[in-house]
């Protein structure tokens, strides 16, 4: 079987401490998945690991069955786009211009943009609710903006698995239920396997279809209907008798 992600005994960390152990898993099929864990569990250090931007310990991190050590950087920038937690900081650039970065695996050696690439920087701008944004500098705007618009370029990358490191941390709440629609509606419309993690309990466990919720080195996978009804998120952040998540 052609497995979109398959992680074998992976162990991470940093500064030679591990932080998760022996991990296991795999998507086989286009899905939107959320890593839930409280801060200082090690999500980011995770997602990084799964991206090459971390070595791993130990274990084995395979794309459509390929060892992610295995592929050049061109190669994993077809496979997988990232959306870091912190917005990317950059000047005197145009909203449409950093957008357009995401079709640098595609674009000749000149680096120039095709009518196909043109489109697609358009729509991914479209997409995100950003099209009267594109001649704006980019240096100028607010972080939750530059957090969307880092979102917009990872669209127009194109590929069919996009890892998004706290992608709503910098948003208000009607931005943060946008963008978890906008994923929701990338992984059923256009067939995309979506990786984020988040702290936005609620919205998680509405839009995704499977939780990777990480608990003192150990991830636990289900579905969220059923950690909805053992209350394992509750417990895990001390909620319960405080407020009602759902």
């Amino acid at each position: 079987m052609n497995e979109i992600l398959n992680i074998v005994s992976l162990c991470v960390g940093y500064d030679k401490k591990p932080v998760i152990s022996d991990f296991n898993t795999r998507i086989s099929s286009p899905s939107l998945v959320t890593l839930i864990g409280r801060n200082g569990e090690g999500k980011s250090t995770l997602l990084k690991t799964i991206t090459g931007l971390l070595p791993s310990f130990s274990g084995n991190i395979s794309f459509f069955n390929k060892e992610i050590s295995s592929l050049s950087t061109k190669e994993k920038s077809t496979i997988f786009s990232i959306v870091l937690a912190q917005p990317p900081q950059i000047g005197n650039i145009t909203v449409r211009d950093f957008v357009g970065f995401g079709r640098y695996p595609y674009t000749n050696w000149l680096a120039m943009n095709s009518k196909k690439d043109n489109t697609i920087i358009d729509e991914s701008l479209a997409l995100c609710g950003l099209t009267d944004f594109a001649q704006r500098n980019f240096a100028n705007l607010s972080d939750g903006e530059k957090q969307k618009i880092a979102i917009a370029r990872a669209i127009a990358q194109n590929t069919p698995v996009i890892i998004l490191d706290e992608p709503t941390s910098h948003l208000d709440m009607v931005n943060q239920i946008e963008i978890f629609e906008l994923l929701h509606r990338l992984v059923k419309e256009k067939q995309k396997t979506i990786l984020i993690s988040s702290h936005q309990l609620q919205l998680a466990m509405h839009y995704s279809d499977e939780i990777w919720l990480l608990n003192q080195g150990e991830i636990e996978i289900n579905a969220p209907t059923f950690f909805m009804e053992n209350k394992t998120i509750e417990q895990l952040f001390r909620l319960e008798n405080k407020f009602k998540l759902w």
